[in-house]
């Protein structure tokens, strides 16, 4: 087993990162590398600080989800895969398969891959996506027995959710900013300041160590999913009657400086809005803000309504099956706004 310290420049780096980084620091759902190899085994050699929510890997082979296990504290080696045939080659992805907690002292950090086999750098991909979102975003209830309830990186898994489904199906690489509970413009239990917008031009800020801004010279996005809103009709059954309208304005102007912050970085990029997974109750207000942001000049935003959920999972989140019918109409949305 030869051991390759991280970052190597044959294993490709997905999700937001600073390129001038000296470790390979997995700060958000999804983040990881990607290599393809010929092997029989490949272990992975990880740092991770959580200390009470065990945060999870992931591996996928050929873009399809193998593995999945929890990390202890502390540095320590795991096997990602074993028992392969040498004679066939893969591209393999290890991936942080949950959120960011409020109990790391920083990123998990992938030190290092031991594998039997020679790495090589897949070629990356010719779209790029970014996902903005909440629970649903980085699959929260995706893991797990309906009925499963406390909130447990346990039952969170980004590999069967719809940014991971929708990106392979579109054969794009994909970058993720999202947090269960957050909103456009305020939380489930109605904290203004648990809003993604204000986080967003950060590496990573509800992280330690992730305060600096996210990087100028990362790749720019083609298209930009932004799923948002779940959590903000919620914070609205929580406001007094005579505040109602405040907040509701407060998330038209919210969503419209999130995707006004989203264009300044990526000025070529799609934008679009998919909401209504956990129903619509205030997309009359998201599909307002989109169109204030086209009426002031923006013609590449876009507006989808998604499906509601026909079954759950575990949490009260959506289920898998839930998950790929979203993946499937973002996709078809996509290739339309993106010509493909």
């Amino acid at each position: 087993m030869q051991r390759y310290a991280l970052p190597d420049a044959r294993f490709l780096t997905v999700g937001r990162h600073d390129p001038k980084e000296e470790r390979q620091n997995l700060w958000w759902s999804g983040s990881g590398v990607r290599v393809r190899l010929a092997c029989t085994r490949l272990d992975v050699e990880v740092a991770s600080t959580a200390a009470d929510h065990a945060q999870w890997l992931g591996v996928l082979v050929d873009g399809a989800p193998v593995a999945r296990f929890p990390l202890a504290r502390g540095t320590h080696t795991y096997t990602a895969l074993a028992g392969l045939d040498s004679q066939f080659s893969h591209e393999i992805t290890v991936l942080r398969d949950t959120q960011p907690s409020y109990d790391e002292a920083g990123p998990v950090i992938l030190n290092a891959a031991l594998t039997d086999g020679a790495p090589e750098a897949p070629k990356p991909r010719p779209l790029l996506i970014e996902f903005i979102g909440d629970s649903l975003t980085v699959g929260e209830g995706t893991m797990g027995p309906y009925g499963g309830a406390e909130w447990r990186m346990l039952f969170v898994s980004h590999m069967p959710a719809f940014p991971t489904l929708a990106a392979e199906e579109l054969k794009a690489e994909k970058r993720v900013v999202a947090l269960g509970g957050w909103g456009a413009a305020r939380s489930w239990d109605n904290q203004p300041e648990s809003r993604i917008g204000r986080i967003y031009g950060q590496l990573c800020a509800v992280t330690p160590g992730g305060e600096a801004p996210a990087p100028a010279d990362e790749r720019k996005a083609d298209a930009v999913v932004i799923n948002l809103g779940t959590n903000d009709s919620s914070a609205l059954t929580k406001v007094e009657a005579a505040e109602l309208p405040l907040v509701r304005a407060e998330l038209r102007t919210r969503a419209v400086e999130l995707m006004e912050a989203v264009r300044a970085r990526y000025p070529q990029a799609v934008i679009l809005w998919a909401y209504g997974m956990c129903g619509h109750p205030v997309e009359d207000i998201l599909r307002g803000a989109v169109a204030d942001v086209r009426e002031n000049g923006d013609a590449n935003v876009h507006y989808l309504s998604l499906s509601e959920a026909r079954s759950l999972g575990s949490r009260m989140h959506p289920s898998r099956d839930a998950h790929r019918q979203a993946a499937g109409e973002i996709a078809e949305e996509l290739k339309k706004l993106l010509n493909l």
